[in-house]
């Protein structure tokens, strides 16, 4: 099936911005290694996750102007919007990145360490009250158990002066 050369032109075009969605898609990538996943087997498998999932987006990218097929010049133009992308906007978007993770990162340990704070206070108060409460038990069996001895002397006394 034959194309146009404005066709092709257009189908080139939308390539190229097709190329800058997948680096902002990347950018969730960048995010993840920014957040700690820098194992090499985690860097491997977020990247073959992420190159899957652009082949498979650029199979369906490619299904309502070729039928399915891609060209090379559409793979040339995502890699030239990708680039585009990476080199202008993305860096700047990086550095945004960076800083909302270091915000979100410190907030969240700031609240990590109130919760701690106010869960180890309400564990001495639980501690102490548990503490008190078994001695309060202690106390209230002890006498229980002194007046049910009392009880079984005074039965016992009972019985030995009955007839």
């Amino acid at each position: 099936m034959e194309f146009s050369l404005a066709t092709q032109t257009i189908y080139f075009i939308f390539s190229i911005l097709f190329g800058v969605i997948l680096s902002t898609l990347y950018d969730t990538v960048r995010v993840l290694r920014f957040m700690g996943f820098t194992k090499l087997w985690q860097i491997i498998l977020t990247d073959v996750v992420y190159f899957f999932f652009c082949g498979v987006l650029t199979f369906l990218f490619s299904l309502p102007f070729n039928n399915g097929s891609v060209r090379y010049f559409v793979i040339f133009g995502e890699a030239v919007g990708f680039i585009l992308y990476r080199f202008t906007l993305g860096e700047f978007m990086s550095k945004v990145y960076c800083f909302l993770i270091s915000v979100i990162r410190k907030i969240f340990e700031k609240s990590l360490k109130i919760v701690i704070f106010f869960s180890n206070k309400l564990l001495k108060a639980n501690s102490f009250v548990v503490y008190n409460v078994g001695v309060i038990i202690h106390k209230v069996q002890n006498i229980v158990f002194k007046r049910k001895g009392n009880y079984n002397n005074e039965r016992k006394r009972i019985k030995k002066t009955a007839p």
